[in-house]
């Protein structure tokens, strides 16, 4: 039988663990607010502060770029104007497994578009794997890779790391 201490080591274990989780949501939700207000460079500065000084931004058939101000730039141009015709970012919910001050998150993504008669078409849909890092009690992405559901290998390669999360995914140790 577990001891008072033992019991609440182990409580406090999986409510660190949950209070991860939740900032690791909310790290991910935010994004799709920053992005749909990254109307010019200073707001896309504030989007690249969601990556670690180093982070990579991996998006399939748009760029890979590397460092903050390279993230910030990639929205430069074309981005700015689909934030000011109404384009929106909608997360799926991620399917997250920390380990310590790292983490690796799964979600889907859609990026809707208007039509011009306040509608809006599902313009990409993509699968995103988040690789994350707590810095200064911040967690941060170190890498998104960010691959459109075409069927493609490496797109369903990078899905089938839902194995190894989910096996292990009731383990508060």
């Amino acid at each position: 039988m577990e001891t008072i201490e033992q019991r609440l080591d182990r409580l406090e274990r999986e409510v660190a663990l949950q209070r991860d989780e939740i900032q690791i949501r909310q790290l991910i939700a935010s994004y799709s607010p920053k992005v749909d207000t990254s109307d010019r460079l200073e707001r896309s500065r504030l989007l690249a502060e969601l990556w670690t000084e180093d982070g990579v931004y991996d998006i399939g058939g748009i760029a890979r770029v590397e460092g903050r101000e390279a993230i910030a730039q990639v929205f430069v141009g074309m981005h700015f104007e689909q934030v000011r015709e109404g384009v929106c970012h909608v997360m799926g919910l991620p399917f997250i497994r920390i380990d310590g001050d790292t983490a690796l998150a799964l979600n889907y993504s859609v990026v809707m578009r208007p039509d011009g008669a306040e509608r809006f078409f599902p313009w990409r849909v993509s699968m995103n794997r988040w690789d994350l890092v707590r810095q200064g009690g911040k967690w941060l992405i170190r890498h998104r890779l960010n691959r459109l559901m075409t069927g493609e290998e490496e797109t369903r390669a990078a899905l089938r790391d839902i194995d190894a999360m989910a096996a292990s995914a009731d383990s508060f140790d």
